[in-house]
């Protein structure tokens, strides 16, 4: 059986028809737009006879009624939260294709002896209350529900406080944490978010690791000052020194060893930030990955040292503070195996690759066995309104994941 083109296109424009004002998707969790994706989700399974059920978490669980939910299922889905300003495909995607899984196992008469369920995690990007893949990290019991009572977004409403607005009963928090052998499997499709599958010209990749993760927030503290009566030798400029550092991580990035690490500094908050004034302090982000730990964290010394070496020899003070630190993660053979079987049998090229960018899989990779496709991601671009894939893309993978879990299912 193969997954249909038409009923993914569909879903997926009904379900981007749930944003908020501005440009592409804006879709925070728990906002009046989640919870309407979120409700186009649950009725398209009820109808097929799948209940939901809401974790203390805030995470949504999908199983068909009469299913034990004691008993491990081979599990799929994926995010329907967004970045501001973010694209149609991102996450909407693995959601839509785990949907139309059910609906293939459905119409195939199948009587599985393992149950399938469709997990939607919330808060996957971090847009709203700053963690990203919150939901799933949650869920496997990586963060605390003191954690979440402490996360909160520009409002001043916490985690916590946000999915109790909604009806979530957090009481039952622990008991709602999954472990190893609580689920069988989890398989996540996702755009590939660049451009390697589209220059290859292959319409599936089957992930084998994805990326580890370092974000820090670095502070260089000068001197304002006036920017005609102060002489070059006398300045404590933040910003000059914050230039000549955003300049040593794109060099030592570019030379890692590996070949697979990337350095970003995607954020710079200036101040007083005047165009006559010596800049007194700024602020920037360092986001560094690699799917290789040891080098990702050799290099992370690295950099960090030598962002501090600016500091002192242009004589200002320097403060890092480290927000995010994910490990690499390899994903399992068996799952890996059960995508590339399915790719065989169905004739469709495949490409095995890394993951550059963070998913709620990495972290399932903690109880569970995870797989996880990729499909073409146009132009590469992604958290964007230019985001876009294909349809038939999608369709292709979807069969795929179908084929994957039909068998691990019966």
């Amino acid at each position: 059986m193969q997954a249909s083109v038409d009923r993914i296109r569909r879903d997926i424009d009904r379900i981007n028809q749930y944003t908020g004002p501005g440009l592409g998707i804006n879709r925070l969790s728990f906002t009046p737009e989640h919870q309407g994706a979120v409700d186009y989700v649950r009725k398209q399974l009820e109808a097929i006879d799948y209940e939901m059920r809401v974790t203390a978490h805030g995470n949504y669980r999908f199983r068909r009624k009469g299913d034990d939910w004691s008993q491990p299922a081979v599990t799929s889905g994926s995010h329907l939260d967004a970045v501001p300003e973010g694209g149609r495909f991102d996450g909407v995607a693995g959601v839509v294709a785990a949907v139309e899984v059910a609906r293939l196992l459905a119409e195939s008469g199948d009587k599985p002896s393992v149950p399938y369920e469709i997990i939607v995690f919330s808060e996957e990007e971090g847009s709203r209350f700053g963690g990203v893949l919150t939901g799933s990290k949650a869920m496997i019991g990586s963060l605390t529900k003191k954690d979440l009572v402490q996360m909160q977004d520009q409002t001043g409403i916490s985690y916590i406080e946000a999915i109790e607005n909604i009806g979530v009963n957090t009481s039952d928090w622990d008991k709602a944490v999954i472990h190893p052998g609580d689920i069988n499997a989890y398989f996540e499709l996702h755009i590939e978010q660049s451009l390697v599958l589209e220059t290859k010209g292959i319409p599936v990749g089957i992930v084998t690791d994805i990326t580890g993760i370092r974000i820090y927030r670095i502070t260089y503290q000068g001197v304002p000052n006036h920017a005609g009566a102060t002489p070059m030798p006398l300045r404590e400029d933040s910003l000059a020194a914050a230039a000549e550092a955003i300049q040593a991580i794109e060099s030592l990035a570019q030379g890692a060893s590996g070949g697979t690490m990337v350095g970003t500094v995607g954020i710079i908050e200036n101040e007083p930030n005047v165009s006559n004034v010596i800049p007194g302090r700024t602020h920037f982000s360092l986001d560094l990955r690699d799917i290789d730990r040891e080098c990702l964290v050799n290099m992370s010394e690295t950099i960090i040292s030598q962002v501090k070496d600016i500091a002192t020899r242009r004589g200002i003070n320097c403060t890092i503070k480290m927000t995010a630190d994910a490990p690499p993660v390899s994903l399992s053979n068996r799952a890996r195996q059960a995508l590339l079987d399915a790719t065989k049998e169905l004739g469709i090229k495949a490409l095995e690759m890394p993951s550059g960018a963070g998913h709620d899989a990495q972290e399932m990779a903690r109880v569970t066995d995870v797989g996880m496709i990729f499909v073409p991601s146009i132009g590469g671009r992604s958290h964007c309104p230019e985001e876009e894939s294909r349809f038939t893309d999608i369709a292709h993978g979807t069969s795929v994941l179908y084929s994957a879990i039909r068998k691990l299912c019966l």
